[in-house]
């Protein structure tokens, strides 16, 4: 009796794991709206898509995207509204008011580089500085 009870759990755990691709996780570009394809290129049109996913815990579509080396994560909902992005920036595409805030906190930091985040209420500037010779991150939000 107990064998036969293991078997049953063994097949109803195999069932889960072979059918949560259903539920989240990666889909093809054709599952995925013109309306959030388009929001999307709106955003960031030099982009170049590698993956969509869709976020169970958001009810929304996530790409992941790329341009040139800088990578860009994007949630956006299935009406094409924009819930979050993140994406990587370089040092010149920093904001200046981010930047000259930095430098006054942190005047001997040597930036390195940044992440911006854009949500509805705003952005927020997570910027990577190098003061002797440790790293840090700091949070900026642009007004």
């Amino acid at each position: 009796m107990k064998t036969e009870a293991i078997k049953k759990s063994v097949l109803l755990l195999a069932g889960l794991f072979c059918s949560a691709p259903v539920w989240a996780g990666e889909i093809s570009a054709s599952m995925v709206p013109d309306l959030v394809k388009s929001t999307f290129e709106k955003h960031f049109p030099e982009a170049s898509v590698t993956e969509w996913d869709w976020d169970e815990d958001t009810h929304s579509y996530e790409v992941d995207a790329r341009h040139g080396r800088l990578e860009i994560e994007a949630h956006i909902s299935e009406k094409g509204e924009l819930i979050r992005s993140k994406e990587d920036v370089t040092v010149d595409a920093i904001a200046q008011n981010v930047l000259k805030e930095v430098h006054e906190k942190w005047p001997r930091a040597e930036v390195l580089g940044a992440n911006k985040i854009t949500t509805p209420k705003g952005v927020v500037w997570d910027v990577g500085i190098k003061v002797r010779n440790r790293h840090h991150n700091i949070k900026i939000e642009e007004k």
